[in-house]
């Protein structure tokens, strides 16, 4: 098993990168490719090496030629169930949702095995954004067949889509008990466990995977990051991580994620000169990539630069509309700017558009709340994440933070405790720090001294214990930590230190104000 990363230009006009996982890694491509052309073009009445070269147009993304080839392969063998569903897949990703629901509900009509049917049904559900009746489908194909691995991880991956890292940690267990070193399980599993707080297991975890597929683009992809975010940039530990970028930077030269890492890399080791170069050639070598804009705009962010952030991601924006992350970083980048006139449009773009984003919900409600003072409006939206994952914390949290801006003391206090009983017990997790902060400020709010020290000496010592996991937050709510508690000494210390390991625009101008407040 081999990855790559390839580039793909969609029917709209714009590019995009995708990953795959690939049985093998043919050599000598465009040798193969003008052999399997030839060979076609003299036996058009064959059909496996059509499908030779269908295969091999998808390896390196030539998508559109490659559907054709799959087209042709299922007019002379139209009952191969795996290829209908690879093209089904390939049509989905590029977009074609009407053609890949065709391609779909022919092949329920072939397909005899109950259990694929349920799972196609799933497959047609996400298709069309249904999201409930997608779990359902797939649900009812691994009650039917349990040792199928694959059901269980479509089922997983369904459920992170949805926001439901919970759901989705129980679905890839099952894939792992059936093929313990499956790696593309153990990644997305990695995510789920980090998404909810179980810091130590999701390091576990993508050790193992490291172990088993030190060349897996994923795998290196999110060892890097880690390493970023512990901000392993200098000394002997900075030329691992460059090394670790160089190598994924070899298998994966079209990735437009790995290029943003090497970006942040230079920035964190404050080699400005090197980040602009670098950022200018990303956005020369993908100019028609929304994630290419995406990026740059969260580097002009990230670097104070407000109004290039704004242009970015605004033709980000325009080019793709399907991207969450896009809209993730609108609702932060506008109102940084003084552009909160959009907002209310990108707030109902993105109701409309993510309605099973538990995130989409709170959000919208904070950025009703925050910058048009829609109270009730604002209020129920947020409200809407917890309906939507009552199990998870971040939900909890992020409606306690809007429950805060309209001034609900006791009710956010309520809100935030409910989602403390939801962090992962006997783990220290990020999430805790700033809900621990809002049961401090909410607790000062309603004249409770004790529980404001209380609460802020709980931040304190977690910030303590997640130093290694990650010094810059960690610092930076030590310093909040420490001057609320009336240790200006500590909280200077702890300030200079999240300066130091280069904290990032806005929270960079926050604590430079609060150091000159001490």
């Amino acid at each position: 098993m081999t990855t790559n990363v390839v580039r793909v230009m969609l029917p709209s006009g714009e590019e995009t990168n995708f990953q795959l996982t690939l049985t093998g890694k043919p050599r000598r491509q465009e040798q193969k490719l003008r052999k399997l052309r030839k060979y076609v073009q003299q036996h058009p009445s064959g059909w496996k090496k059509r499908l030779e070269l269908a295969e091999l147009l998808y390896s390196i993304g030539e998508w559109e030629k490659a559907i054709v080839e799959y087209n042709q392969v299922l007019k002379q063998r139209p009952k191969l169930i795996e290829i209908r569903l690879q093209l089904g897949k390939i049509l989905h990703l590029m977009g074609l949702t009407k053609q890949a629901i065709d391609i779909y509900e022919d092949t329920l009509f072939l397909c005899k095995d109950q259990g694929i049917n349920y799972h196609i049904n799933g497959l047609i559900g996400s298709c069309r954004s249904q999201y409930n009746v997608a779990l359902n489908s797939i649900e009812s194909a691994t009650t039917l067949n349990p040792d199928n691995s694959a059901h269980w991880l479509s089922l997983g991956l369904t459920y992170l889509l949805v926001e439901s890292p919970i759901n989705a940690l129980r679905a890839f267990e099952q894939v792992l008990k059936l093929s313990p070193d499956d790696v593309i399980a153990l990644n997305y599993n990695h995510d789920a466990l980090l998404t909810s707080g179980n810091i130590q297991a999701a390091w576990k975890s993508l050790n193992k995977t490291l172990d088993l597929a030190p060349g897996h683009i994923g795998v290196l992809e999110r060892v890097i990051n880690h390493r970023l975010r512990r901000r392993l940039v200098k000394a002997q530990e900075g030329k691992k991580t460059r090394q670790l970028i160089r190598k994924v930077m070899q298998l994966a030269p079209d990735s437009v994620n790995i290029q943003a890492l090497l970006v942040y890399y230079h920035i964190f080791r404050t080699e400005s000169a090197k980040a602009t170069a670098l950022l200018d050639k990303l956005i020369k070598d993908y100019l028609n990539n929304p994630l290419g804009w995406y990026y740059y705009a969260r580097f002009m962010f990230h670097t104070g630069q407000l109004p290039e952030a704004v242009t970015a991601i605004l033709k980000a924006h325009k080019m793709y509309r399907q991207n969450w992350g896009i809209y993730q970083a609108l609702c932060e980048i506008l109102p940084a700017a003084g552009k909160i006139e959009q907002l209310r449009l990108v707030v109902a773009e993105m109701l409309e558009l993510f309605p099973e984003r538990w995130s989409v919900w709170a959000t919208s409600g904070q950025v009703l709340v925050e910058h048009f003072q829609e109270v009730e409006q604002g209020s129920r939206l947020s409200a809407k994440a917890i309906e939507l994952q009552p199990q998870l914390a971040d939900a909890w949290f992020c409606h306690g933070r809007v429950l805060t801006l309209l001034g609900k003391h006791l009710e956010a206090i309520e809100v935030l405790k409910e989602g403390w009983q939801c962090l992962p017990a006997k783990e220290t997790c990020l999430q805790s720090l700033p809900a621990a902060g809002g049961l401090a400020e909410n607790s000062k709010a309603i004249g409770d001294e004790v529980n404001h020290r209380h609460w802020w000496t709980v931040v304190a010592n977690n910030a303590q214990q997640l130093t290694d996991f990650d010094p810059v937050l960690a610092y930076y709510w030590q310093g909040r930590a420490s001057a609320a508690l009336g240790d200006k000494t500590k909280a200077r210390q702890a300030y200079h230190h999240t300066l130091n390991q280069h904290l990032l625009y806005p929270a960079e101008e926050e604590v430079k104000e609060s150091l000159r407040c001490l």
